[in-house]
């Protein structure tokens, strides 16, 4: 029995709870507050940006569309606010955002907000199917590759991701177009995005790409878990190798997979520009390509700030959930022993 009067009673004082509490609180908010930081500064920054440039949206759109003279050109720009001194512009759009109205769209007038939610499922289709279909293709490979390590078929498919690693997006699209929508004819060249036929192109363009950084990861990363001892302990316990890699080694390797996959999500989530705007994907790519041509500085400023807002969230769960992956293999580790 432990002695009563040993127990430190500085441990339930309430200043001691307080200073808990406040650790506590403290440790939560930190993030959320390095979040709202960043996003300040990315807002800050791209808006700056777009002050920069030598015309707007009256010189790219509506004087092409129509013949403004001067006076009509100036009184569409007062119009659309961009005569106003650039702190008031700032001070307009911020104090919008923070209430979560990003404005309208120069071009169209339409809410920003609402271009940018029609514009998300496209690019939340073509995101699933391309993670999914490389986390099929690479993390068997990856594993096969790194298990016969040295063999002519690892070399073989080392030498297909160093040349998929070299192939940028834009000419893996074109060749594929040139190739199976023009030579074969095998697909058409712009189709309906309720047509299943539209989302096979755009996917193996990025599957290409993707796969190949997959695949080297993986590879690299179960022969650094091979090399460790408890590798042969496994083995002279009888267990087989499709054992070892597939209860042992995925889960080892799921932290990093995890962050991999956090990255690849926010990066087709904020749009792969070049891609969509190729294939003519209607989504978020291509509406921030159309921003940019039309300088529309609403809808790039909403896209810019959503994809830094992505990026943070998601490397933020990913975080947190390789953490709790540790917590569980540590847990397990412990159970076995």
């Amino acid at each position: 029995m432990p002695d009563k009067e040993n127990i430190d009673v500085h441990e339930f004082s309430p200043s001691h709870t307080k200073n808990t509490l406040r650790h506590i609180v403290a440790n939560r908010l930190q993030p959320l507050w390095q979040i709202l930081g960043i996003l300040w500064l990315v807002a800050t920054i791209t808006f700056g940006l777009m002050q920069l440039t030598n015309d707007d949206v009256v010189d790219r759109v509506f004087t092409q569309q129509q013949s403004l003279s001067l006076e009509a050109q100036a009184d569409k720009r007062a119009e659309l606010g961009l005569t106003a001194p650039v702190w008031l512009q700032y001070s307009r759009w911020l104090g919008r955002g923070l209430q979560g109205d990003f404005g309208q769209s120069m071009v169209t007038g339409e809410a920003v907000s609402s271009i940018l939610w029609s514009k998300l499922p496209a690019t939340l289709l073509l995101m699933c199917s391309a993670v999914g279909i490389t986390l099929l293709v690479a993390i068997p490979l990856g594993l096969w590759t790194a298990h016969k390590a040295g063999s002519m078929g690892d070399k073989f498919v080392r030498s297909l991701t160093l040349f998929g690693n070299t192939m940028p997006n834009f000419f893996t699209a074109l060749l594929l177009l040139y190739v199976v929508a023009l030579k074969l004819n095998w697909l058409p060249v712009i189709a309906r995005h309720n047509d299943p036929a539209a989302l096979i192109l755009p996917t193996l363009t990025l599957v290409w790409s993707m796969s190949a950084k997959y695949i080297q990861q993986v590879r690299a990363l179960v022969l650094d878990e091979l090399a460790k001892p408890y590798i042969i302990g496994l083995r002279t316990r009888g267990l087989s190798w499709f054992t070892i890699l597939t209860r042992y080694i995925l889960r080892a390797i799921a932290g990093p997979l995890v962050a991999l996959v956090a990255l690849s999500c926010g990066s087709l989530l904020g749009g792969v520009t070049i891609v969509e705007t190729i294939f003519m994907w209607d989504g978020v790519g291509k509406m921030a390509f159309d921003a940019i041509t039309a300088r529309d500085y609403p809808v790039l400023q909403a896209y810019v700030i959503w994809l830094a807002a992505l990026y943070l969230v998601l490397n933020w769960g990913a975080d947190v959930l390789q953490k709790r992956l540790n917590r569980s293999q540590r847990k397990e580790a412990g159970d076995e022993i």
